[in-house]
């Protein structure tokens, strides 16, 4: 299963883009991907979900690792499939659709497309409680303008990312790295396990 694809977006499509990795073009289904507009031609990294049934493959995609795990809860939802979870995440007010499932608007639910009133309740009852605002996280951008600017901080926090560490986490500890101390990434790497280990 893929955790997330970097690579050259290279086309938008209405419902899609195209992500070129090592020579091989992916459709991947998103949320709005005209928002990717403006990172045609650029390397990106898109998080992805892969949903396999009898007659296809999808890939999903998604801006960041938190936009990722809502969508992950949408569909656990009974009633709700991958499409529909897009649908809603497509209007952008995740903060919205959070607060409303923890103080049990169904009715402010039934704006987003293809949910009704059962529906609505339905996720209430799955979701309320389970949900926190900080499941927006940060935008890859927002994650890279927090980050020391240090040649060794971005190998860093790549290198932390693909060891399945959070956003959350990776900022919190670039936060506390004294990258005067190190000489190597290995060595930036060593430092911030044992920090990750010390919360």
């Amino acid at each position: 299963m893929y955790a997330y694809f970097k690579g050259k977006i290279t086309s938008i499509l209405p419902n899609a883009i195209i992500i070129e990795v090592n020579g091989i073009g992916y459709q991947v289904i998103m949320a709005n991907p005209y928002r990717f507009s403006s990172q045609v031609g650029q390397e990106a990294r898109i998080w992805l979900y892969q949903a396999v049934s009898q007659d296809s493959i999808r890939l999903y995609g998604f801006s960041d690792e938190a936009e990722k795990d809502l969508f992950l809860h949408l569909i656990s939802v009974s009633g709700i499939g991958p499409r529909s979870a897009l649908s809603i995440l497509s209007l952008g007010d995740h903060e919205g659709l959070i607060r409303a499932i923890d103080q049990a608007d169904s009715q402010f639910l039934t704006k987003f497309p293809g949910v009704g009133k059962k529906t609505a309740q339905q996720i209430i009852l799955d979701l309320q409680g389970k949900l926190t605002s900080d499941v927006e996280g940060k935008t890859p951008a927002q994650a890279a303008s927090t980050s020391p600017a240090h040649p060794i901080a971005q190998e860093l926090e790549e290198a932390l990312d693909s060891l399945g560490y959070s956003q959350r986490d990776i900022q919190r500890v670039l936060k506390q790295m004294d990258f005067d101390q190190v000489a190597t990434t290995s060595d930036a790497i060593r430092q911030a396990l044992r920090l990750m280990t010390a919360r």
